[in-house]
């Protein structure tokens, strides 16, 4: 028999420091300029510009990114290919290998730069996601199988609850750990006797199913010797291979479920395979689509060759993303790049069950902000009360936080529930969280117009103040956004039960019933936790 040697990459070695960037730029800022862009998955230190930032490596992605950086004086930065930045001492420093960056000046505003940007970049056709990811609320297994053990009687009793709790539900999700082993497309037969029994009663309630997968393969697996032997027509297989000259190992890498190879996407003849086995295998069970975890370019920064001689991790990225949303309209994702304009749905990666901290709530909104200044509109806030398996152990659930981060999610272009409310929450709570989720779906029609609006001209269904009233003083970061160009949302996240809400001039009514004229700045105290704060022009 013959023997395979391989090569295992630990994902942390592959983010390499960059070996001396060829071209550097400094672009000075002007008075009162910020800047947003870049790394969506550092939206929470967005704008940039009003103090010394770290510097961030676009080619090391592991979240929502683009070349491109928008400025509040209507000015833009895009390159093709990857860059390093920094904001220091009033100063925009930027690094690539491939070219000398220059701004664009495009207008006076944000909006300017933004729309400027998205038409010579990346044009909008005028294509969403599904209606169904908008309009009604969906629900992921995720934080109850992963509390109480993934199978099917978690499954089937999670699947059960949730149809007589009264919560409206549009896409049901069931996630990761199902499979024999990775990239072997079956269910573990001793925890899921009868998964097509599953998926039919799912079904049977009007939902749309999806299913967790990742681009991973695991090498003792019967599907890792089929994909390890097909070497034609330049000596490579479906997998991602070592970069060593004359090698022909696969490149075997470390990620959070274990050490697997990795399909090779840049070969047309491997991606077409990957399709139709994910095609089959959705076919068999009556699924209409695939959650795609994974994908992140710094897996793929160095010590890789794949088919396309070409290719960097970042291509590699974006070809996932094209992937999921041209084999499987209904998908979601949680790592793009350079996916302006492509009906993609995108996730923020995963979100602790905190108030505050490095991927805690209070980052929800300047990401989603963020990723729809680079041109990806159709965002998904993680799940309700954070879909961060650990931060669920061993601790009572924050009720009042699970409730805020509801109503904070009902205004967000998707809604998505995790953790069973009935299962943690006291009686009322569950009563908020389900009121919630009825006004995202009375919202829904409204959401919908704006996403389709998106599709056609690119703007941002949530937008940052900034964007919608420029040069009036929101050129800073803030936890209030517009959901399209009528409504202000201004959830509240912290747990003192109070929220600054400004008001840009004009007049305004709350949710409240009560007239506004703005410019005006609203302290309120001792907001309830049934009230998410709202004001429409």
């Amino acid at each position: 028999m013959k023997s395979v040697t391989f090569i295992l990459l630990a994902a942390a070695s592959l983010v390499m420091p960059t070996q001396g960037a060829s071209f550097k730029s400094e672009i000075a800022l002007l008075p009162g300029e910020v800047w947003w862009g870049g790394g969506g998955g550092d939206g929470q230190n967005q704008p940039y510009g009003l103090k010394d930032s770290r510097r961030i490596n676009l080619r090391r992605n592991g979240a929502t990114a683009s070349p491109l950086l928008v400025s509040s004086a209507g000015r833009y930065v895009w390159s093709e290919k990857p860059f390093e930045y920094q904001f220091a001492k009033g100063v925009l420093r930027l690094d690539s290998r491939v070219e000398r960056i220059e701004p664009v000046v495009a207008g006076k505003t944000l909006k300017d730069a933004y729309l400027a940007a998205a038409k010579a970049h990346f044009r909008f056709d005028g294509k969403t996601p599904p209606d169904i990811f908008f309009t009604l609320p969906q629900w992921n297994n995720w934080i109850e199988i992963f509390l109480n053990g993934m199978g099917q009687k978690a499954a089937d009793d999670y699947t059960a609850e949730l149809a007589k709790s009264g919560f409206p539900c549009g896409i049901y999700m069931m996630d990761g750990g199902w499979m024999i082993s990775q990239g072997t497309y079956e269910f573990y037969p001793r925890d899921f006797p009868d998964p097509k029994g599953l998926f039919d009663r799912i079904r049977s309630h009007g939902w749309t199913p999806l299913i967790w997968t990742a681009n991973f393969v695991s090498p003792d697996s019967r599907e890792y010797k089929k994909l390890r032997y097909h070497r034609k027509p330049n000596g490579l297989d479906y997998l991602i291979h070592v970069d060593k000259p004359g090698s022909h190992d696969a490149a075997v890498f470390r990620w959070w479920s274990g050490i697997s190879a990795v399909y090779d996407l840049t070969n047309p003849k491997a991606n077409a395979y990957y399709a139709q086995t994910l095609k089959d295998f959705a076919a068999k069970y009556g699924i209409a689509g695939y959650k795609f975890d994974a994908g992140g370019a710094h897996y793929f920064e160095s010590g890789c060759r794949m088919f396309d001689p070409k290719a960097e991790g970042v291509d590699y990225t974006r070809l996932y993303a094209e992937f999921a949303a041209r084999e499987f309209p209904y998908h979601e994702i949680r790592v793009s790049w350079k996916c302006g304009g492509l009906p993609v749905v995108t996730r923020l990666n995963d979100r602790a069950h905190a108030w505050t901290g490095g991927s805690a709530q209070d980052t929800v909104i300047p990401q989603i902000i963020a990723a729809g200044m680079l041109g990806c509109p159709y965002a998904l806030g993680d799940m309700v009360g954070g879909g961060l398996d650990h931060t669920f152990l061993g601790r009572k659930i924050d009720e009042k936080l699970f409730v805020r981060s509801a109503a904070m999610q009902s205004l967000l272009p998707m809604m998505q529930f995790s953790a069973a409310p009935w299962r943690h929450l006291s009686p009322e709570g569950v009563r908020l969280c389900r009121a919630f989720a009825d006004l995202h779906v009375a919202f829904g029609p409204y959401i919908m117009e704006t996403a389709r609006h998106a599709a056609k001209t690119g703007e941002p269904i949530v937008r940052a103040m900034e964007y919608e009233f420029p040069h009036q003083g929101f050129n800073r970061p803030m936890q209030q956004f517009m959901l399209g160009d009528r409504w202000l949302v201004a959830p509240v996240t912290t747990p003192d039960d109070a929220k600054k809400v400004e008001l840009p001039a004009g007049k305004w009514r709350d949710d409240l019933g009560e007239e506004h004229l703005g410019p005006k700045t609203l302290n309120l105290r001792n907001v309830p936790l049934d009230r998410l704060p709202r004001y429409e022009r």
